[in-house]
């Protein structure tokens, strides 16, 4: 009896391996027999701003559409791997997946990249950049609102430390003028001077405004908040030419017709007799005007 039982049990074991077999080879003929249905894009980003589309996405990937889109090709002909690949090799798209579903529609998900600032070259050319200091080209009909630098001459791919501080600057102070209504309504440009320096050209006010090397972007432009309340309060828009915002805990303002240039440290300040001012007057004196200023909520 043990012996028939044994033999059933080879048999049924058999049958089931075998079936499982059969099921197994019918499934890899039917995949391979299987075709794209469809090719769906989708923007997982969610940026209130498109530099991609649908088209430029599929025409990336597919250049010569007729012979080469998806669509009705079987699935095992289609290397997903190097079609992620070659879609990233699209400066706008920071990364792509792609899967079937169970229906055999093509996924694509796209990130794009974020650009923060518009950058122009002394040539007059012009690139955006991200976060990342990925330079991105401008394309046609774009629509999107950003701090612009002018006077921008740094290769990315060949920068050196020095370059990659000015860069970090860059992005840092686009972020801070992105993040503040006033400022990005304010701020016209900024300019790159040769120094690395950088100045501001603004909507309101005829003033340059300094910002030098420094990098505290809150401290120093919280200061030019302060120092425009001011100016508005005396009507003096176009009182002075200059406001420098390089030292720390200090303003200088140059009256228009100034003769004095910024000194290069406050010791120097003193030689010519530079007032500062509290918060409720203005002392001036050699057209040089530094104000100290108060730590008072604008």
């Amino acid at each position: 009896m043990n012996i028939v039982y044994k033999v059933l049990t080879i048999l049924m074991w058999t049958a089931i391996s075998a079936g499982l077999m059969v099921l197994l080879v019918s499934a890899v003929r039917k995949e391979r027999t299987m075709v794209c249905k469809a090719v769906q894009v989708e923007f997982i980003d969610k940026k209130p701003f498109r530099m991609l589309d649908e088209s430029e996405i599929i025409a990336t990937l597919w250049p010569d559409a007729k012979k080469a889109f998806p669509q009705g090709k079987k699935l095992v002909a289609i290397n997903l791997y190097a079609l992620e690949r070659q879609l990233e090799k699209n400066p706008w798209i920071f990364s792509a997946d792609m899967f079937f579903d169970q229906h055999h529609v093509l996924h694509i998900n796209v990130q794009q990249r974020t650009p923060l600032a518009r950058l122009f070259t002394p040539e007059g050319s012009s690139v955006y950049m991200d976060e990342n200091f990925t330079v991105l080209p401008v394309k046609m009909n774009d629509a999107v609102s950003l701090p612009v630098f002018s006077n921008f001459y740094i290769s990315p791919a060949g920068a050196n430390a020095q370059d990659s501080s000015v860069m970090k600057r860059i992005t840092g102070l686009a972020e801070f003028i992105l993040a503040d209504p006033f400022w990005m309504a304010q701020i016209e440009q900024v300019n790159i001077n040769a120094d690395q320096s950088f100045e501001l050209v603004t909507q309101v006010g005829d003033q340059v405004i300094r910002l030098g090397n420094r990098s505290d972007w809150a401290a120093m432009l919280d200061k030019l908040k302060l120092v425009y309340r001011r100016i508005s309060n005396e009507n003096g828009w176009t009182k002075y030419s200059t406001i420098d915002l390089q030292f720390k805990d200090q303003v200088v303002c140059i009256k228009g017709n100034g003769l004095y240039q910024v000194p290069d440290s406050i010791a120097q300040m003193d030689s010519l007799k530079a007032v500062s001012i509290t918060d409720s007057s203005i002392n001036i004196k050699n057209n040089v005007q530094t104000i100290t200023p108060v730590k008072s909520k604008l």
